[in-house]
């Protein structure tokens, strides 16, 4: 092991004896008590019992207020009938867990380093769904579009990455997340359209708000600026430009608190995949050369 190489084991083992620190807290309090993870169950049961999901958008940033679109409320009413809410929190925070050390090159290490980013810990600590934004964004550039179109029923940015394929003309990948994410929305407006109607009212009357962002500039201004990213992301391709797309989609995520940052982890397996990221790789490898035919002498 060189020097250099000595010193980056030991500033990475301290980073994790941090992140350790860190989870341990975590865990041994804010984790004894319920979190955002509640929070979707309650909107699971609400929905399940045919009570109101949504509320008004002057409390949308209250506990336990779930202001996500219809399809996610849809996807938890019938968990929320069979798995009752402790099982489910402890099943969101094992989830949790484990994308984090995905993104950390499934390395207990560097997942324990990368609690030590701020805002990874808090949102461990939030129990909010950047983490798995995060994934969602490596996975949808390395093996699954449609993931965008998920990700963009659930908190909006996502989407983004289908402008970014859009840009790259990887128009194959672009008609499966559409349709994905059109299929999805047609089915659950057909199943409740009246959900529908309460989740749109629940959204736009939140457009000008800052809510509980860091960056006091309203949603729709920093919608724009990450549709830009994307673009530019598109244009310039490679490493660049995916790290251009997770800054565009952390930026536009609508709840941009502390822990909304966390998206950026998705930058750490785009880094690691070398100059040409992760779905540069596939545009940059072409078929393999055709064998030369051996001519033999007679």
């Amino acid at each position: 092991m060189t020097r250099n190489q000595r010193a980056r084991f030991l500033a990475l083992s301290m980073l994790a004896a941090i992140g350790a620190a860190l989870l341990a807290v975590i865990i041994a309090t804010f984790w004894m008590t319920p979190n955002d993870s509640l929070a979707y169950w309650i909107a699971g049961h609400r929905l399940a019992a045919g009570e109101p999901v949504y509320v008004a958008p002057d409390a949308a940033f209250e506990p336990y207020a779930f202001h996500y679109p219809a399809p996610v409320a849809q996807l938890l009413a019938p968990i929320a009938v069979v798995v009752p809410a402790l099982a489910f929190c402890v099943i969101y925070r094992s989830l949790m867990l484990f994308a984090l050390w995905d993104l950390a090159g499934r390395r207990m290490l560097n997942m324990l380093a990368l609690i030590a980013f701020l805002p990874m810990a808090v949102a461990l600590r939030i129990e909010n769904v950047e983490i798995f934004m995060a994934l969602g964004i490596v996975i949808g550039l390395r093996r699954w579009p449609w993931l965008f179109s998920v990700g963009a029923l659930i908190k909006v940015s996502p989407g983004l990455g289908i402008v970014y394929l859009a840009m790259r003309r990887r128009w194959r990948d672009v008609a499966i997340a559409t349709a994905v994410g059109v299929a999805i929305a047609a089915v659950s407006f057909l199943v409740s359209p009246e959900l529908w109607r309460a989740s749109t009212e629940s959204i736009t009357g939140r457009v000008g708000m800052v809510g509980n962002s860091l960056i006091p500039v309203p949603y729709v201004y920093r919608a724009i600026a990450g549709l830009i990213l994307a673009v530019v992301g598109g244009l310039i391709g490679r490493r660049r430009g995916e790290l251009l797309l997770v800054v565009g989609i952390t930026i536009a995520n609508p709840g941009l608190s502390l822990q909304g940052f966390a998206v950026l982890a998705a930058a750490i397996p785009i880094w690691r995949a070398g100059p040409e990221g992760l779905l540069g790789r596939f545009e940059t490898a072409g078929p393999a050369p055709a064998a030369v035919p051996q001519l033999q002498g007679t």
